[in-house]
């Protein structure tokens, strides 16, 4: 799903979320495809965290769970796990590379179809290079 938020510079960003339960446990990747329209997720994550909250996890009765969010870059091909220094405000965010082996055992711990490269492939757009020929 995509998740609007206020860019920092006026007007709005999104992203996509991707939100997986296991028992007491809830994993959130917010997933930047480069698109994101203003304010990239990586410096408005404490925004975008807010609306995560607000809009996919109050309603879905997750926000008391235990929640591990994970910062995806297409473009990059990096991912990184984000705690917040204060949880309950979702402030304070410390970023800790997630090397691609790690991810995917995350993803699978989560029960997680295998789903990397299919993330990194989306929105991959393709130029296909003819040769200029002359007219006969």
């Amino acid at each position: 799903m995509k998740v609007a938020y206020p860019s920092l510079y006026g007007g709005e960003g999104w992203c996509e979320v991707e939100v997986y339960r296991l028992g007491l446990h809830v994993l959130v990747v917010l997933r930047n495809q480069n698109d994101h329209g203003g304010t990239g997720p990586t410096n408005a994550i404490e925004t975008v965290a807010r609306k995560v909250r607000e809009e996919v996890l109050v309603p879905e009765g997750l926000e008391g769970l235990e929640t591990y969010w994970v910062h995806w870059s297409r473009v990059d091909g990096v991912a990184g796990v984000v705690h917040f220094r204060d949880p309950e405000q979702l402030e304070g965010p410390e970023w800790r590379y997630l090397p691609p082996e790690a991810f995917q055992r995350i993803l699978t711990a989560f029960e997680v179809p295998d789903l990397l490269e299919a993330w990194f492939w989306e929105g991959a757009r393709v130029q296909v290079h003819r040769p200029h020929r002359k007219p006969n």
